[in-house]
């Protein structure tokens, strides 16, 4: 299952808070015209004035320009999650050849990682209907039953909630060799990232899509 980066959640005080805001500004902007007008034509039956017309107007200038400028800085330090797989090899004096997989984050401004699940199909395997994600450890606990083992045939980093990920640079996930390869038909990740604001963003990918399975050289260097 691969997805391109969403957003899943916003940090509620610096968004839902401010749409609370301009929205109570425009009714009372409202309330004071029609105060207002109600007063001009008949004072007796006009209600109570809370605001006058132009404390009301910078009211929803105010609320609506921070809702904007939250808006703009939001986008502009937003991470870009992406995915990065070459033939390397496990160690320089290694003959073996695997297929190894780095997460990156193309934005300038890092990013805390909240959740990374995985999701396994093996060869001859049907996809499933329904995504079935797993922890780290079912993970592992899977490729175990399929008779791999964990820094012989593949290894995959474990991520904790809070690591961080840097802007601009790449960090390892995993790799996966030669009976591993043979074995495993797609492993996607499926990865949460906190930004500066609080936003939640989220992102999957097939970590072997485009895999070589049968590599005879390693490519270039990161």
């Amino acid at each position: 299952m691969e997805t391109p980066q969403r957003i899943i959640r916003r940090k509620w005080i610096f968004w839902q808070l401010l749409i609370g805001l301009v929205g109570v500004s425009g009714l009372l902007l409202v309330y004071t015209i029609v105060q207002q007008n109600l007063a001009a034509s008949d004072p007796g039956a006009a209600p109570v004035q809370i605001l006058d017309i132009q404390s009301a107007t910078a009211a929803v200038l105010a609320t609506g320009g921070g809702l904007i400028a939250r808006a703009q800085y939001a986008t502009a330090i937003r991470p870009m999650i992406g995915f990065d797989g070459r033939v390397v090899q496990v160690a320089p004096d290694a003959a073996e050849l695997v297929w190894g997989c780095q997460i990156r984050n193309g934005a300038q401004d890092a990013a805390t990682v909240w959740d990374m699940k995985y999701s396994v199909r093996f060869l001859g395997q049907d996809p499933p209907a329904v995504e079935s994600w797993l922890e780290f450890a079912a993970l592992t606990e899977e490729l175990k039953r399929a008779g791999l083992r964990p820094d012989v045939d593949y290894m995959i980093k474990l991520w904790t909630r809070g690591a961080p990920l840097a802007g601009q640079e790449r960090a390892m996930i995993g790799w996966f060799g030669p009976h591993a390869m043979s074995v495993i038909d797609a492993l996607c990740v499926r990865v949460q990232v906190v930004d500066r604001v609080g936003d939640l963003h989220e992102r999957s990918n097939n970590l072997l899509t485009s895999a070589r399975r049968t590599p005879r050289r390693a490519t270039p260097d990161w």
